[in-house]
């Protein structure tokens, strides 16, 4: 019984997480739309406009994008910048256990732990690594606090990691609207240097201001979301760990697998207790 509640349990988170997944693609698609939309429909009310003509300008996609890259290079290491494709990447594709279902699968080690020892948790399938190298080191017999500093260390990386990739990927979202600023002086610079050519001016000032309409749509449209959606998994897989962390130590402890449960349930906003009863 207790078994098909959790199975019930984890599918349903498991919808929520694929749920989260699919609003990253919801929001890039759907912002992006909406810019299209907005460009299509002036382009409609003027028929003196093409999209080629005055939203298209080469040289200004290449000073924005190129540019935040080449200044990102700069400010960071090799290695972290390298990641940037990687990081925008997980965003979209990246998956954080719910709370409610690691606590659910504490319960169930716990309640197989004090049944038949910690030895019993070895054949058990545990897909959380994090959890997985945990549980192993109980049933080695490791010592209490050898547990806890392994894993609080393991936990401390692991934010670093997370801070430094997000301070990356958060200057390129800074700097873009700024190389967007530079395109526009850049293109104010042609255009008042060479007044008396008109057939020049559009030109000049189509790079003025679409070089800030880059910046601005890329930075903000795009980069900075993605920063802070990975900002708010790595708070959850911190979350989801210290959680670990103390359910294992319970477990080892040969505490009473429910009242572990509703000590771990402290880690979770009210409205996500009620999924665990």
């Amino acid at each position: 019984m207790e078994n098909n509640t959790y199975a019930r349990r984890t599918s349903v988170e498991t919808l929520a997480v694929n749920t989260m997944n699919f609003s990253s693609f919801l929001g890039f698609f759907g912002g992006f739309a909406a810019v299209a939309y907005t460009i299509f429909d002036q382009l409609s009310e003027n028929e003196g406009m093409s999209f080629m003509n005055n939203y298209v300008d080469p040289g200004g996609v290449m000073l924005v994008l190129v540019g935040s890259v080449m200044a990102t290079y700069l400010k960071s290491s090799g290695e972290e910048a390298m990641k940037l494709p990687i990081l925008l990447f997980l965003a979209f594709r990246k998956n954080v256990e719910k709370p409610t279902n690691i606590i659910g699968k504490l319960v169930e080690l716990g309640t197989l732990a004090r049944k038949d020892g910690l030895i019993a948790l070895q054949n058990q399938e545990i897909p959380d690594k994090f959890m997985a190298a945990g549980i192993q080191m109980l049933v080695d017999g490791s010592q209490p606090q050898a547990v806890k500093q392994t894993l609080a260390g393991d936990l401390l990386a692991m934010k670093l990691r997370h801070k430094h990739s997000g301070a990356v990927l958060s200057y390129l979202g800074e700097v873009l609207p700024a190389m967007g600023m530079i395109g526009t002086l850049v293109g104010l610079v042609g255009l008042l240097s060479n007044m008396s050519d008109i057939a020049s001016l559009g030109g000049n000032m189509a790079t003025a201001v679409l070089t800030t309409f880059y910046g601005a749509l890329f930075a903000n449209a795009f980069v900075l979301p993605c920063a802070n959606k990975l900002s708010v998994l790595s708070d959850l897989e911190a979350l989801n760990r210290e959680i670990i962390i103390e359910g294992i130590q319970f477990i080892q402890a040969g505490g009473n697998p429910r009242l572990m449960e509703g000590q771990l349930q402290a880690y979770l906003a009210p409205r996500l207790r009620t999924a665990l009863v």
